[in-house]
């Protein structure tokens, strides 16, 4: 593989997850957005991608007179019962997982395919146990 010369040393990255092969999505990699992006601005944006792929007309309708109709709301990760606002999920199998990635940085295989790679961002210190 090569490596493009294109690199972030971080970004808010937003990939699909699942769990079973039956929920598997085509494109794991949904988006990536500007690290300095709110993070509330960020969890807004991945509800409304979650509405978009995944909702019929009828529910879209729904959602939009009232964000209490929608039962997949974009939520910040808690850990050790504290927000955490550089973790979002949103949806069920499968959902949307937002969070603040480093060391961004594009492989092309002999193929020509383009492959992101990153590390995930290690949590602030008040997350971490002693």
């Amino acid at each position: 593989m090569t490596r493009h010369n294109l690199k972030m040393k971080s970004a808010w990255l937003i990939t699909w997850e699942w769990i079973g092969d039956h929920a598997r999505m085509k494109d794991k990699v949904v988006a990536i957005l500007n690290r300095r992006l709110s993070d509330e601005t960020v969890r807004r944006f991945i509800e409304q991608l979650y509405i978009l792929t995944t909702s019929n007309l009828t529910e879209k309708v729904s959602y939009a007179r009232n964000r209490k109709n929608n039962p997949y709301q974009a939520e910040f990760n808690v850990i050790n019962g504290i927000k955490y606002g550089g973790q979002i999920m949103c949806g069920h199998n499968p959902h949307l997982y937002g969070r603040i990635a480093k060391d961004i940085s594009i492989e092309i295989d002999k193929n020509g395919k383009e492959i992101l790679m990153w590390k995930e961002n290690d949590l602030p210190s008040m997350f971490t146990k002693d």
